[in-house]
Parts: structure tokens; sequence; C-alpha cells
């Protein structure tokens, strides 16, 4: 194919992105082998090819490092000239997004080849492409290394945390003795006829430390779930499921703007019994590092989306220091 215009628009087809649809899943980022196959007619990636996660965790992708089998679950992209790869790998990087709104399912989330046919990415001249890709390479490397300093900062606040409870610390209790632990209600188009009108938070309004509420949206409810999931200022919100297990059991506290408000069964409430556990305390400590390994050691995978359970978050221990040291 020749060289393409400058500032041209092209679709997998136009471009040339053979696509092979196929599935598969993931495992720390690389292509996790599960199945073998000695068929020759088979649809297959090489090294180099772009393996694109379509159903689940739709967007997550690697770069194949050997020849892999591909299954339903991800497509591979082998772009051709006048394509750059690592100009597609960061191109997908920042818009992958709108792929992951075509998905289409109940259970899981997933979209097909035609929804990669018709996606459609901007081409400049390959030295462009280049130019763009080799900024973004850097880009990404100053990201790293923040998250590589993050992590150790997240280590030493983990030992300044002990040091400060001193004996305290040895002191451990299951959440489910220091509070009620409560699951959310389920979204259905089956609640059109319940009489009361509510906000609702569901996942996207919950992360690590804090809420998003630009856009809360209703739901419509019985006067008896309306009583059992009514937030309360306090209250923190673990999440449930995630397609990124780094993002399972993230906790945001519930600063009680909003009221009433419920939650969906995808967050599960924890309300602290503040004569012994605080509320900022335990928020603080369900997101560090060792709150959250205890919370994904309880984690299970189904369908690619990771899990975790009312029951799993009343068997996660926490430490009781005075409420003074909380």
């Amino acid at each position: 194919m020749g060289q393409a215009p400058e500032g041209d628009t092209y679709n997998s087809e136009g471009a040339g992105w053979p696509l092979i649809a196929g599935a598969g899943d993931f495992g720390d980022l690389y292509p996790a082998i599960r199945k073998f196959t000695t068929a020759t007619n088979v649809r297959l990636c090489e090294p180099g090819d772009l393996v694109l996660g379509i159903r689940a965790s739709i967007g997550e992708k690697v770069l194949a490092d050997s020849v892999y089998c591909l299954g339903r679950g991800v497509a591979g992209l082998r772009p051709r000239a006048p394509l750059d790869r690592q100009y597609l790998w960061h191109w997908i990087s920042y818009n992958s997004h709108e792929l992951a709104r075509r998905g289409r399912g109940a259970t899981f989330k997933q979209v097909n080849k035609s929804d990669l046919v018709a996606w459609t990415i901007p081409l400049p001249r390959i030295e462009e492409q280049q130019r763009i890709a080799s900024v973004l390479d850097g880009a990404e490397a100053v990201r790293a290394l923040r998250r590589q300093a993050l992590s150790k900062l997240d280590m030493l606040t983990q030992a300044v945390f002990f040091d400060m409870f001193g004996s305290g610390i040895d002191e451990m209790m299951l959440i489910d003795e220091l509070g009620d632990i409560q699951g959310g209600l389920q979204v259905s188009a089956k609640r059109k006829g319940h009489p009361i009108q509510v906000p609702y938070l569901r996942v996207a309004n919950v992360y690590r430390g804090r809420l998003d509420l630009s856009e809360v949206k209703m739901l419509q409810v019985t006067e008896r779930e309306l009583s059992r999931t009514r937030l309360q200022e306090g209250d923190l919100l673990v999440v449930e499921g995630h397609g990124n297990k780094d993002e399972i059991g993230r906790v945001g506290m519930w600063d009680g703007s909003i009221d009433p408000c419920v939650h969906q069964n995808h967050l599960i409430r924890v309300r602290c019994d503040r004569h012994r556990l605080l509320p900022c305390f335990a928020e603080a400590f369900m997101n560090s590092g060792i709150g959250r390994r205890a919370l994904l050691r309880a984690a299970n995978t189904t369908s690619g989306l990771n899990t975790i359970s009312t029951s799993d978050v009343r068997s996660v221990a926490v430490p009781v220091p005075a409420l003074s040291h909380q």
C-alpha cells in the first residue's frame, strides 16, 4: 500500500489491519496458554502482533512474544504499511474506551470483528506516526518510574504504619466483628414498577479513597429496599467486581452529600462500629497494600471478571489500635 496523505483517517479495512478474531485470556499482562492445538487451519498470531482483549476486559492488550492460537476472547492485529505498530499501540491505549462502549452482553461485555472493522484511526505520514510514538514512549517511561516510586512510598508508609502502632498492631479483628456488611441492589428493567425513585451509586462513582459524583443515576426501589441499603455518612463502599484485578476492592467513603442514596449490587457497604473502628482509618487500611492483598487473596475470577463477595469482605482482618491512634 502506498504512503497515506497527511491527516487521513482509515478504518481497519481501509488501513489494512488484518484482523484475526479469536479468544484466549490474559495472565499478568501476557497471553496465558490455556489450550494447545496441532490443527493447521487455526487462527494464529505471530511474534510482534498486537493481541487485543475483546471480551470482559475490552481493550487490554499485549504484543505477542511467540506464535499463539487465538480463541474467542481476543483479536490479533497485524499492522502493515503505512501504519506503525508502536503508533497503533499508543492510539489504542488512549482510545480503548471507545471500543469498550460498544460492548454488548448481559453476563459480560464483548465486541466482535465488525466493531473492530468500523473503528477508525487518524493516519498521518509514517514519520509523524513514529515521532508521536517516540514521544509517548518517553512519557510511558516516566509513568513507569513514577509507579515504581509510588510502590516504594507505599512500602515506606506501611513501615511507618506498623511503627506508629507498635504493639497495638498485634490486635487484629475480622471486619465483620467491627461493623455491618451489606450488599446492594441489582439494576434491572423489572424495577420500573417500584414506587420510590432515588439516586444510587455504582462502580463508576467509587475510587480508591475518593468519590466521583459528576454523574449519579436514578433507581426505583421499594420502601423495604430503601431502608436496607440507604447510605449514611461514613459508610465505606467496596468495589465488588472489575475487569482490572488492580481495581477490585477499591474503597471510597460516602460523604452524605446526597440523601437518600442507595448503592447497586456491584458495591459492598461496610458500616463501621465507630466505638471501635473509625471509618477513615478502615478506608486507609483497606486501600493500603496490606488491605488490598487481603481482599485479593479472596478474589475469584469468572469469565475474566475479578470479583469478591460480602463474605470475602467479612473475612478481612484489620488492626484495631486505640481510637486515638486511629
